[in-house]
């Protein structure tokens, strides 16, 4: 599941099971634990801040071109909260629908076959 949906998914849940710490395992929050660059890490975490899912990611650029990527104070919203279970959901429909459709499947083959 590493697709950009996969790991907006993994980001959110790794932050929403953080809730229940004193503070977010930021070695379970990297680039590298999700196997991207960390560019698209950091655009991933940015589009995130923007679309009201995450808080507390800061970005700072300087005179000189250098970036400041600090994630130190990330946090799950509300509205991040919503969209896992909104996705989870969807996620259990799909697999619900996937084997009910086998199931139809595998009893038309059944009718079929028998004389």
């Amino acid at each position: 599941m590493n697709t950009t949906y996969g790991i907006i998914w993994k980001i959110l849940n790794t932050l929403d099971l953080a809730l229940d710490l004193e503070s977010v395992p930021l070695e379970e929050l990297s680039a590298k634990k999700f196997k991207i660059t960390e560019n698209r890490f950091q655009n991933y975490l940015l589009m995130l801040q923007n679309a009201g899912y995450v808080d507390g990611v800061e970005c700072s650029e300087y005179i000189d071109g250098s970036i400041n990527f600090d994630i130190s104070n990330i946090k799950i919203t509300l509205e991040g909260i919503q969209f896992l279970i909104e996705n989870s959901m969807m996620n259990k429909i799909a697999v619900a629908a996937k084997d009910v459709g086998l199931k139809v499947a595998e009893a038309g083959i059944t009718a079929l076959l028998k004389p």
